[in-house]
């Protein structure tokens, strides 16, 4: 399995110490760096993309943001009139900021919380959205159990999960070197691992993103988008993404098929999992 069993009894003294020193470097690493700033763009649309009426029909009521990050699905949140009340929570420093940034907002209410132990009422929400988090947690399959306890009945989900693309052999490569270079960085300091981020962001872009456009260009758009890094612009396009996948403490990877059994499990209904290029988007309902 490339997934965890969820924990049922109490962690040991060294499952205690690695979940500690994994939500000491996420902190690091999205709460003082990709997300010290609000440039990060929504990543909300790209969910809407794939799900159309799905997206639009099920934001409404009470909405739950797992991983807020720099808050700019937040503020796309806010605009719908439909959703009466916006809740978002993350681990990262950079939820001080927004606190202070809609302590005035009746209907935003922003804290510090952790996706494995959501501090909420069951059956509290009636949308619950989580973009790219549980797979970087010490048990995904425990936060998506925990989404489902404060998830109301008939309330719907969205999450976007890594995917192990077992069938694509271009991003199985990536993922193998992705995870070489993973266990190098657990040796070496923060800022080195910043340093190989910057350096690798041209050379990849040369490598995968360069020859993706040309894909594209010459008519071949879903064979462009199979190839790791395709949405690569300019040479230092892809430090943000780099850093999210090789500098992450941990990574999970599911399949289509694992991820359907793992919400059925769960006692979600109405099941969609669809796989991309990018990734596994997911729709489900309590």
């Amino acid at each position: 399995m490339i997934y965890p069993a969820s924990h049922q009894q109490p962690l040991s003294g060294k499952e205690m110490n690695n979940k500690n020193k994994i939500e000491r470097k996420a902190n690091l690493l999205w709460g003082k760096d990709l997300h010290k700033n609000n440039s990060v763009p929504p990543h909300s649309a790209q969910l809407e993309n794939v799900f159309k009426k799905k997206w639009r029909n099920s934001l409404k009521g009470d909405l739950l943001e797992i991983g807020c990050g720099s808050g700019s699905d937040i503020e796309m949140f806010s605009k719908i009139k439909e959703i009466k009340k916006i809740t978002a929570i993350d681990l990262g420093e950079n939820i001080e900021k927004l606190i202070k940034q809609y302590k005035e907002e009746q209907d935003i209410d922003i804290s510090r919380g952790n996706a494995l132990s959501l501090d909420f009422n069951d059956e509290k929400f009636d949308v619950i959205y989580s973009f790219g988090v549980f797979h970087h947690t010490s048990d995904p399959i425990k936060c998506i159990s925990e989404a489902y306890r404060v998830l109301k009945t008939n309330g719907t989900i969205f999450l976007y999960l890594y995917s192990s693309h077992e069938d694509l052999l271009f991003k199985r490569m990536g993922i193998f070197l992705e995870t070489i270079i993973m266990k190098f960085f657990g040796y070496i300091p923060y800022s080195f691992q910043n340093l190989i981020c910057i350096m690798l962001s041209p050379i990849c872009w040369v490598m995968f993103s360069v020859p993706s456009n040309l894909f594209k260009f010459f008519g071949f758009e879903n064979f462009s988008k199979k190839m790791p890094f395709y949405f690569g612009t300019h040479p230092f396009s892809l430090i943000g993404d780099l850093k999210d996948r090789l500098m992450s403490p941990i990574n999970y990877r599911f399949s289509k098929f694992e991820m359907e059994r793992i919400l059925e499990s769960i006692n979600f209904s109405f099941i969609e999992v669809v796989k991309t290029s990018s990734g596994l988007y997911i729709f489900a309902k309590k």
